[in-house]
């Protein structure tokens, strides 16, 4: 079997297989990864056949050490058909002394549990599999697949279909992360034809002759029918998605200067940006917060950046705030601050705030005012303590009493003009009752006269000067 696959390179067809993967790899500068050691998806049919035997003549050639390991992903979708190509694909690399892992994945159930179309959920399975080998081993980094011209000629017909913008129709990257993909310049006529000449098998999916499948309807009606248009449509389709290609990757990089890693902007800059550029910032934004947008969503978006106070839903458990005119993407299953901080005599370092608190119970003194260029105090009474102090953040429905009134916490914030977001940076001081004070407002009296207010004792907050996640002090946000 080494030895056909040697003869197939030595063909004219096989010459022109192997100068192209070698091409990919030198002007998508994938050797690096690649010699760390690959895995190649092996599904048994011709393409990954290909792709598995010219990495073992590429390592032979260029006298390289790197370990090829080899994964089978039986997707259970097939039957018997199935059985054949795992029995296909470990013979194969019996033959040619190569590790194998096979995987079984019911994904007709897993398409089901999940809602997701039969193809999307065998792919997501599938690469699933791939990273959990990649993790368990040392001496593999990259994942090669075995995506070809013609796959990629499909991709870009089918998203320019969807209406697809630069990115979509940029088609199939040769490079993704840890994925490598050394065919994508190779025609599959000529894998089949060089294949065929050289005598080395391959098993064939039964499936893709039906036209029943959008992209096999692509592959065997649309494209054959664009021959009369041009010779070569998967050559065209192709050269059109390295152009895109070319303009996706200028328009975002001048997005991710545009950001320079920042996570929250100005609306008043997001509106002076060209739409397209806007477009790639919010997407850039979006994936900081691991979510997603639509073009509908960019356009919704877009409209309304002259209002200061907004929130638009994104893909993904996501938002798109702007609060006060700063821009930003939180998730909405960030955790909310949850802790309970109990204050003893002396000073209490929270952590979380980089901040400490010094309870003093006694009466204070002028030395520990001379700190209040870096702190903020409240002054109590065991009149109006109830058991004993401690520190939480805010909760929906709080409430705290004095200067004869009960204020909602949430309504001193929004007349603080303190975000939404922000509020739950506030450490609030509580007793068994509830709120007693809430810093850079007032002290809870419940209606005791300050005649009566004995043991006076001060609770000080001091701010550290090494961080940005500061409260609040008056109205101005400290950082």
């Amino acid at each position: 079997m080494v030895d056909k696959i040697h003869n197939l390179f030595l063909l004219e067809k096989g010459k022109n297989i192997y100068e192209s993967a070698c091409s990919v790899i030198a002007d998508e500068n994938m050797f690096p990864l690649l010699n760390e050691g690959v895995l190649v998806g092996l599904s048994g049919g011709a393409d990954s056949v290909m792709l598995l035997s010219f990495l073992i003549e590429y390592k032979k050639q260029k006298g390289l050490s790197f370990p090829i390991a080899a994964v089978h992903v039986n997707h259970c979708i097939r039957g018997e058909e199935a059985e054949r190509d795992e029995f296909f694909c470990k013979k194969l690399c019996e033959e040619l002394e190569v590790e194998l892992f096979v995987e079984k994945i019911d994904v007709p159930s897993l398409a089901k549990t999940s809602g997701k179309g039969l193809e999307e959920a065998a792919r997501e399975a599938r690469y699933s599999v791939f990273e959990d080998i990649i993790q368990g081993r040392n001496d593999i980094s990259a994942i090669a697949v075995a995506h070809n011209r013609s796959d990629n000629a499909e991709t870009v017909l089918f998203n320019i279909l969807r209406g697809s913008g630069a990115r979509g129709a940029s088609g199939i990257r040769p490079v993704r992360d840890n994925i490598l993909r050394p065919l994508i310049r190779v025609a599959k006529a000529d894998i089949l034809s060089a294949l065929d000449i050289a005598g080395i098998s391959y098993v064939t999916d039964s499936t893709n002759q039906s036209s029943e499948y959008t992209r096999n309807y692509l592959r065997n009606e649309v494209i054959p029918a664009l021959q009369r248009i041009t010779p070569e449509p998967e050559k065209m389709l192709s050269r059109f998605a390295d152009n895109m290609r070319s303009d996706d990757d200028f328009i975002t990089l001048q997005a991710k200067d545009f950001l320079r890693g920042r996570k929250e902007i100005k609306n008043s800059e997001l509106r002076a940006l060209h739409y397209s550029l806007f477009v790639r910032v919010l997407g850039e934004m979006a994936s900081f917060a691991n979510a997603g947008i639509s073009s509908q969503i960019a356009s919704d978006i877009y409209k309304i950046l002259d209002k200061d106070n907004f929130n638009y839903s994104l893909i993904g458990e996501a938002c798109f705030s702007c609060e006060r005119g700063i821009c930003k993407i939180t998730r909405n299953d960030d955790e909310k601050p949850d802790y309970l901080f109990k204050l003893e005599n002396g000073t209490n370092s929270l952590s979380r705030f980089h901040s400490d608190f010094l309870l003093v119970k006694e009466k204070v003194e002028k030395t520990y005012l001379n700190i209040y260029k870096i702190s903020i105090q409240a002054n109590l009474s065991s009149a109006i303590i109830s058991g004993s102090l401690h520190l939480r953040p805010k909760k929906d429905g709080d409430t705290v009493f004095y200067g004869g009134m009960t204020h909602k916490l949430k309504k001193l914030f929004s007349d603080r003009k303190i975000p939404p977001s922000k509020r739950a940076l506030i450490p609030i001081l509580c007793d068994d009752k509830g709120v007693v004070w809430v810093p850079g407002f007032g002290v809870r009296d419940d209606g005791v006269p300050p005649e009566k207010r004995r043991d006076l004792y001060a609770v000080i907050g001091i701010l550290s000067t090494d961080t940005k996640n500061r409260f609040y002090v008056g109205t101005e946000y400290k950082t």
